[in-house]
């Protein structure tokens, strides 16, 4: 069994659980309160700031030449997105560039950053290389799961473009990539090893749900 095979059976009943959370079931609708979305959107670009350090980070850990330019990649695009796609839709809301500054994590998503900060430091490259991926596979599933069920729906929700973007080719391409260049690099890796592995990817799942429960209580 590929390692990407067992860290998704050991966490599939998490990921469920994530695709059917009210927050993201209403975006789907489209019933989703605005001043919810809001806050999601300043969220998220926080978490996005913590997670592309957190990638620059492992790339410094990466002994192979193709790993680091592939995460060199992946943090450039991300960095991208963040200044094109997150703030852009901040400043949407009249929130100026102070503001944005003066705003601070919810506890959910700094516990997360904090454990996944720790999962380099406990299991190293490897570690911090399989709880980011958590994420960006999640998005994925969530929107594939979400798109499926409620595809009617999602044609007529103002929130339609989130969809959009974690079901684009271009992201899917990425995420793939990421997911066989774990592969590859794990082929060798001892049973405990891997067992620890599939521990932080659970785990990194569970704090996705507190996330989104997080979000949809502010």
């Amino acid at each position: 069994m590929k390692l990407s095979e067992k860290l998704y059976s050991n966490t599939m009943d998490l990921w469920n659980a994530s695709a059917e959370k009210p927050f993201v079931v209403e975006m789907a609708e489209g019933t989703l309160e605005d001043r919810l979305f809001k806050n999601y959107t300043i969220q998220d670009y926080l978490y996005l700031l913590d997670y592309i350090e957190i990638l620059k980070k492992i790339r410094s850990l990466s002994e192979s030449e193709e790993m680091f330019s592939f995460l060199s990649t992946l943090i450039k695009g991300i960095t991208n997105e963040v200044e094109r796609v997150h703030l852009a839709n901040i400043r949407k809301y009249g929130i100026s560039d102070d503001e944005i500054k003066g705003f601070e994590k919810i506890s959910a998503i700094s516990d997360y950053v904090s454990y996944m900060q720790k999962c380099i430091d406990d299991h190293g490259f490897y570690g911090g290389l399989t709880a980011l991926l958590q994420c960006s596979w999640l998005y994925a599933y969530i929107g594939e799961t979400v798109v499926k069920k409620y595809s009617g729906k999602i044609a007529g929700s103002k929130y339609q473009s989130w969809f959009e973007a974690y079901t684009s080719q271009s992201y899917l391409k990425t995420n793939q990539t990421w997911i066989n260049m774990l592969d590859s690099l794990g082929a060798d890796l001892d049973d405990q090893t891997v067992e620890e592995l599939s521990g932080v990817f659970r785990e990194c799942a569970k704090y996705e749900n507190k996330l989104w429960d997080a979000l949809y209580e502010l």
